[in-house]
């Protein structure tokens, strides 16, 4: 049987854990420029403030979504995401957040012309895609010429730090080796494992995150709970059908005789009769 995987104690806490990552990137806006900068090769003049899991939704009905790092500049707006475990959903996620900032981006009665660019950046611990890229760069463009662009500025980024050999400069390889948990060698790595160590000093944030901790784990433990009760109903289920299923092939006692000895109901031993004889 397997085990719950526990949150890590505070003191192991790592920058790509994502509490510890959401509150550095917020509480350190220069560092979030400059990581930025060096992901998307752009010069930043000045971030406004940078908001850490920020939630907005488009309308009452319609799912929430929690940013990890929110940040803008004067043209453009950027999601950046600390992706920690494999996740299929990826490229439709990153589809509704960018809907998301559209919609709290443009006001009523405003032009489309207004809409900023918009950046939905995912650092990923383990790959998305199955091609071993470092990096893969995702703008709308004419299926039949690539040369063709839509040009609606909408950009998806997705990193992958495990190809951090692979990355084209040598600070995007030693960010992306030292976010793969491997030690810091540049000033910036330097810079980011210095505000790791100061941040684990801040008693504030450390209950922030125990209680975070236990409330994640509770859940975690009664997911288990009810997944172990549920896979035990379900192999009782099994274990009826397939008494049923034996007690059909014999041919030696009646659906009404069946329906009492497994406990499924007579409707469904005469289904399962049926789906027997054809």
């Amino acid at each position: 049987m397997g085990k719950i995987q526990k949150s890590p104690a505070w003191e192991d806490l790592t920058f790509a854990n994502n509490f510890l990552f959401c509150k550095i990137m917020e509480s350190e806006p220069e560092l979030c420029r400059q990581i930025l900068e060096m992901l998307l090769n752009i010069k930043i003049e000045r971030l406004e403030p940078v908001q850490a899991e920020r939630t907005m939704l488009e309308t009452m009905d319609s799912k929430s979504v929690r940013f990890d790092v929110y940040a803008k500049d004067d043209k453009r707006i950027f999601d950046i995401e600390i992706q920690t475990s494999a996740n299929t959903n990826l490229p439709k996620r990153a589809r509704y957040y960018q809907s998301v900032i559209d919609m709290d981006n443009l006001s009523q009665g405003e032009n489309y012309s207004k809409l900023k660019d918009s950046y939905v950046i995912f650092l990923c611990l383990t790959p998305p895609f199955k091609k071993n890229r470092p990096v893969y760069f995702f703008e709308n463009t004419c299926r039949g010429d690539d040369e063709i662009k839509l040009n609606d500025r909408t950009f998806k980024v997705f990193f992958i730090a495990s190809e951090y050999a692979k990355m084209e400069s040598d600070e995007e390889k030693h960010f992306f080796k030292f976010l793969a948990g491997q030690k810091a060698e540049s000033g910036l790595t330097k810079s980011i494992e210095e505000k790791v160590s100061f941040a684990k000093k801040n008693m504030k944030w450390r209950k922030q995150y125990m209680t975070w901790q236990q409330t994640i784990d509770e859940e975690k433990d009664i997911a288990f709970e009810e997944g172990m009760k549920l896979g035990i109903e379900q192999g009782i289920e099994r274990a009826r059908i397939e008494n049923a299923e034996n007690f059909l092939k014999m041919g030696i006692v009646t659906a009404e005789q069946i329906s009492q000895a497994t406990g499924l109901p007579l409707e469904q031993v005469m289904q399962i009769k049926e789906r027997i004889m054809k």
